[in-house]
């Protein structure tokens, strides 16, 4: 005989098949990437795929909602090449506009490690990674395993026309942050990308994100 499934027993199998469904859509293959500062000769028309190479996206479960989905870009000064074309041609910049906006951005690529973070959760208010209250602890780990923490988190008020071009993982559910870890100084023990990989993790009691670039 066949043993049959009583209801609760199937949506229980149906929430587990979801559940198997969705962990392989949120599992990206890993692009290896480009730390250096080559120059590059980005079109405008380019800055789609270079967010895509720059960006990860995961997401964490409690119980079986989703207690976090996060989509990373890493700022990185290839991402921001990309994003200097880009600007300047939406906006029409003149010759020396864009060298200002290029200066600008090294300048903040020289000082920091910065990321344009989206994030949605089952629950609006885990969605919190910007308040010192938060349960979540938002660190930046190198392939040594020296790990710093963010030393500042904001939501981020932009446009919606901006988001929709700049950063399209945006939805009506979600927070946009800009989260920033300074160059360590010192003597702290920590090498960025210069070891060859970061990973920004986000944990918490409720579950762990860790969304890796990698050389």
């Amino acid at each position: 005989m066949i043993p049959t499934i009583g209801s609760n027993g199937r949506a229980r199998v149906c929430r587990i098949l979801l559940a198997s469904v969705l962990v392989g859509c949120a599992t990206q293959k890993q692009v290896r990437v480009d730390f250096s500062e080559t120059t590059r000769d980005y079109l405008p028309k380019e800055y789609p795929a270079v967010y895509r190479r720059w960006t990860r996206h995961d997401y964490a479960e409690h119980d079986v909602d989703k207690a976090i989905e996060v989509w990373a870009t890493f700022e990185s000064w290839d991402f921001r090449e990309a994003y200097i074309e880009r600007y300047a041609s939406v906006y029409s910049l003149s010759d020396a506009d864009r060298t200002t906006l290029r200066q600008a951005q090294r300048d903040a690529y020289h000082q920091a490690y910065e990321f344009h973070v989206i994030a949605q959760s089952a629950d609006y208010t885990w969605n919190d990674l910007d308040k010192s209250s938060s349960a979540w602890r938002v660190t930046l780990v190198d392939a040594l395993g020296h790990e710093i923490p963010s030393d500042r988190i904001h939501v981020e008020k932009l446009p919606d026309a901006y988001e929709r071009d700049f950063f399209p993982d945006k939805t009506p559910f979600s927070k946009s942050y800009r989260i920033r870890f300074t160059m360590p100084t010192g003597g702290v023990e920590f090498s960025g990308v210069k070891s060859g990989s970061i990973t920004l993790r986000i944990a918490s009691p409720i579950g762990r994100v860790d969304l890796l670039w990698q050389s």
